[in-house]
């Protein structure tokens, strides 16, 4: 007779077998996401470990107001200790959920052996009955059914020999079985935040151990899919991904505060990994990993709470106890996106050539303007011989009773710390009268007596670094220019006019310093300090006069000056100078420049511009030129938070993105940010977005697997009329046999009897 066969549709209960699979792995990752989404908790409860720093920075705030304030240390250590528990917490988690999966993948590994040897039976059952031209559809029941379960466990594909047999393969082709089963192997060993695939944690291997059997392949990597390829990919990936993310956060909020001078998360040494960059070629990671199951609160500070305002570095100066400066810069700098502001200098400060300091290399020299009198300007000369033309001869008689005699005053010119001067003048207004006659270029009593000056200066022959003149301002009052200092002197000599008529022109006795071109340099919240440019000072006085020394306590405190004899580039950050040690902290600069414009400098690209600058502009090159003119910046430049992406790379992020975990083959995915609560933010966006996504496509998927099943029940099954006519043959064999064997039963009792 005919045997009974199914109307399957292989190709359609392929697909639907696929579909399972990709439920059943989307099914595993929901089970894990799970707890990552549980454990950062609703947005609205602030569980978060971003919640909980951005809460650290709130208790720094406050504490900045009250810096001495024993409660708010505690609150501020408190809070510390809570953020240092939730990195540990989530960094535990994360190792042990990979070690979770290694657990279901040996029961998922023991039961697709179990699978696949029942499978093979059923092909050989299959084959043989099919040889003999019997009914298989039960024994390809049965087979489905094992394969059914066993595409939730790996993504199969599969062909049917002409015998009937189905061969099983994983996804990438490898054969699973067909009358013979080939095993998996898996021997997990215990994972931490080290251990990675294939160096230190071990792969799945088809053909057994491979130990014993060489031959055995390793398919960790070939995307087995189902239950399997998800707990390999979060092991192998999703949470490794993970670990890196939250070693990254910790790692830079540890390292931040560090730069700030406080040290208030380490490792168990006490300690803040260095952020050396990972190198590739050596194989070498990142100092950090698994630093966030490990990051605790430094026990110094644990022991020592003023520390948390007092600061953990070794600073030029002893930060007063109620001083906010280390908490100030944590808030602004350690919570900000800026570790610390600079001026790095484009001025060569080398002088060459004519120059002989600074102050002629720059073209900034000291200067001294001595501004004297009433409007001198008002009088139309000084005497015109008229009496009552309202000169000053006439205007002031009653201070010059002895006129034309007693009428002179002196002006002496010195540089003492170049060794220059004194030289003195003397200028005598009758006479004055006389030389300067009103004409051209003459046109009242303060004309005369500039005029007189300046040809005294020029008989007196003065050296060009006592440079001096006489001119007047807007307000007809007299000016004296000098590069070094004046002396006005109406009383001390014989012919002097003495200090009342001296005064009574508005003039005024006394010595009058010349002035340094100089800049005030002021380092986070300290005092202002004023740096001068003396004449005969070259760039080793400049450095001298910057960095602090804690012997003379000269200099700028928490100023680190970086004077490159190479190039004659000046830089300059906040930190200790080089000579204790270099920069140990971040934060902010401030410098202010003092009055003054080049003129005549020596240095060539000073000299080039078509306009002068400040003293700023001079030093550090923070200038501009576009169609002839010059705008002048701030040579304050704010420097972000930097680290390597790969040792030699010269590429510099805020925070690494690859070349990550114990293997240096971790991305994290996190957008690019810079602040340190923006950053925790983006990790936890990133969880919540893997939850979402998974969700999501687990419901369209397993949309469509329904969608399948429907079709695959609607459209499979046996031939119903084959059947019927099968067992119609059946019965009718059945009934002839039946009376086969009555009629054979009869002739037997009939036999019997005749016997007897």
């Amino acid at each position: 007779g005919e045997t009974i066969i199914r109307r399957v549709d292989l190709n359609l209960e392929k697909e639907l077998w696929t579909q399972i699979s990709a439920t059943s792995a989307l099914d595993v990752r929901a089970a894990y996401l799970d707890r990552i989404e549980k454990f950062h908790g609703p947005t609205q409860n602030e569980l978060s470990i971003a919640a909980q720093i951005a809460e650290l920075k709130n208790k720094f705030s406050a504490l900045s107001d009250s810096p001495a304030d024993g409660s708010l240390l505690r609150g501020v250590l408190d809070q510390a200790d809570l953020v240092a528990r939730k990195f540990n917490e989530f960094g535990q988690m994360v190792t042990e959920m990979r070690n979770d999966t290694q657990t279901q993948m040996v029961e998922t590994v023991n039961r697709i052996n179990e699978l696949i040897t029942s499978i093979g039976k059923l092909n050989g059952q299959i084959k043989g009955a099919d040889n003999l031209g019997r009914s298989v559809a039960g024994l390809e029941d049965e087979r489905d059914i094992a394969i059914k379960e066993l595409s939730t466990l790996m993504d199969l594909t599969m062909f049917q020999r002409g015998d009937g047999v189905l061969i099983i393969q994983t996804a990438n082709g490898t054969q699973l079985t067909e009358v013979s089963p080939i095993l998996l192997h898996f021997d997990p060993e215990p994972i931490g935040s080290n251990n990675f695939y294939p160096t230190s944690v071990n792969g799945i291997y088809s053909g057994g151990d491979p130990d014993i059997n060489s031959a055995a392949i390793d398919i960790t990597s070939a995307s087995l899919g189902g239950k399997l390829g998800a707990l390999i990919e979060l092991r192998d990936e999703t949470l490794v991904q993970y670990q890196a993310q939250i070693d990254e956060l910790a790692h830079k909020l540890a390292l931040r505060l560090e730069k700030q001078g406080l040290r208030l998360f380490t490792d168990p040494a006490n300690a803040v990994p260095l952020d050396t960059p990972p190198d590739a070629t050596l194989g070498t990671p990142v100092t950090y990993v698994g630093f966030a199951s490990v990051i605790q609160v430094n026990e110094f500070i644990r022991n020592d709470l003023t520390l948390i305002q007092q600061g953990t570095y070794t600073s030029d100066v002893a930060i007063p106890t109620a001083s906010n400066e280390v908490i100030r810069r944590v808030v602004e700098f350690g919570f900000g996106t800026v570790e610390y502001k600079e001026i790095d200098g484009l001025t060569d400060l080398r002088h060459v050539g004519p120059a002989t300091d600074l102050q002629t290399w720059l073209g900034l020299r000291s200067q001294n303007n001595v501004v004297m009198g009433i409007d001198l300007g008002s009088f139309p000369q000084i005497d015109d011989g008229v009496a009552g033309g309202g000169d000053i001869r006439d205007e002031l008689q009653d201070y010059f009773p002895n006129w034309p005699n007693n009428d002179q005053f002196r002006i002496t010119f010195s540089e003492p710390r170049l060794g220059l001067g004194p030289t003195t003048i003397t200028v005598d207004l009758s006479n004055t009268d006389v030389a300067f006659p009103l004409g051209p270029g003459v046109n009242d009593a303060l004309d005369q007596i500039i005029g007189e000056v300046n040809a005294q200066i020029a008989l007196a022959g003065l050296p060009a670094g006592l440079l001096s003149s006489a001119t007047r301002n807007s307000q007809g009052q007299l000016v004296i220019n000098s590069r070094g200092n004046v002396r006005m002197d109406a009383s001390s000599f014989v012919t002097s006019m003495g200090t009342t008529a001296f005064e009574a022109l508005g003039l005024q006795e006394g010595t009058f310093t010349t002035e340094d071109p100089y800049f005030d340099i002021q380092i986070g919240n300290g005092d202002l300090h004023r740096i001068a440019i003396e004449p005969g000072d070259d760039i080793n006085d400049l450095v001298n006069k910057l960095e602090y020394d804690p012997l003379t306590e000269l200099g700028v405190p928490g100023l680190n000056v970086d004077y490159n004899p190479a190039t004659g580039l000046l830089r300059l950050r906040p930190g200790m100078d080089d000579t204790n040690g270099g920069p140990d902290f971040g934060g902010d600069l401030r410098i202010i420049g003092g009055p003054g414009t080049t003129a005549a400098a020596i240095n060539p690209a000073l000299a080039a511009l078509p306009s002068g600058v400040n003293i700023l502009g001079a030093l550090f090159g923070s200038y501009s030129v576009s169609g002839g003119v010059v705008t002048q910046t701030s040579p304050v430049e704010s420097i972000g938070y930097q680290s390597e992406t790969e040792n030699g790379s010269g590429v510099f992020v805020a925070y690494r993105r690859d070349f990550l975990g114990a293997n240096l083959g971790v991305g994290t995915d996190v957008l690019a940010s810079l602040g340190i609560a923006d950053y925790a933010q983006k990790i936890v966006n990133v969880h919540g977005q893997d939850v979402i996504l998974n969700d999501t496509t687990l419901n369209d998927e397993t949309t469509l697997r329904d969608l399948l099943q429907e079709r695959f029940l609607s459209e499979s099954g046996v031939n119903i009329d084959e059947e019927l006519s099968m067992l119609i043959v059946i019965q009718t064999a059945y009934s002839a046999a039946a009376r086969a064997v009555s009629a054979a039963s009869e002739m037997f009792d009939e036999l019997l009897n005749s016997i007897r």
